[in-house]
């Protein structure tokens, strides 16, 4: 999935922006062994830590309280804040719970995960619950998230 994506990408001469917290990095660098990789990535932002959401991205502590760090809300926060940054055709933001520790809930468990894309100003916005050992749950959204982006691309 993740190579056909990429090739789409390339095809389609799109470049691709992560901001993440719940990959830690993970999917840029995932995206960053494909062989048209110099063609498509643009690179990220890992804002795993809290503050780097609110000093560096400019995030709202009271937004953050209010929706929590892994949240919709917070992710689609994300992707608006790296069109500021960052020039790119798509963005994608993702938070979620990969382990125990953050935010979760009865509704929100631990490997609940929040993705955003944003591509031709329109905000894609997507939930999934991986279930596994944390490589297989960001296996598991890696290939969720490369399954939306051909959606959106293919629909545009």
């Amino acid at each position: 999935m993740m190579t056909q994506c990429c090739e789409l990408l390339a095809k389609e001469k799109l470049k691709v922006t992560f901001i993440k917290s719940a990959s830690a990095g993970y999917l840029a660098y995932l995206f960053s062994l494909t062989p048209c990789s110099g063609k498509i990535l643009i690179g990220g932002l890992v804002c795993y830590d809290l503050k780097v959401k609110e000093k560096i991205l400019k995030i709202s502590p009271k937004l953050i309280a209010k929706y929590t760090p892994e949240s919709i809300e917070i992710t689609e926060e994300l992707v608006k804040k790296a069109k500021n940054m960052f020039t790119s055709d798509i963005y994608v933001g993702c938070t979620g719970l990969l382990k125990p520790g953050g935010s979760e809930t009865s509704e929100k468990p631990e490997g609940t995960f929040f993705y955003s894309i944003l591509y031709k100003n329109k905000i894609y916005n997507y939930r999934c619950l991986c279930k596994g050992k944390k490589t297989e749950k960001l296996n598991k959204l890696i290939q969720q998230i490369c399954k939306s982006l051909i959606k959106i691309i293919k629909k545009i």
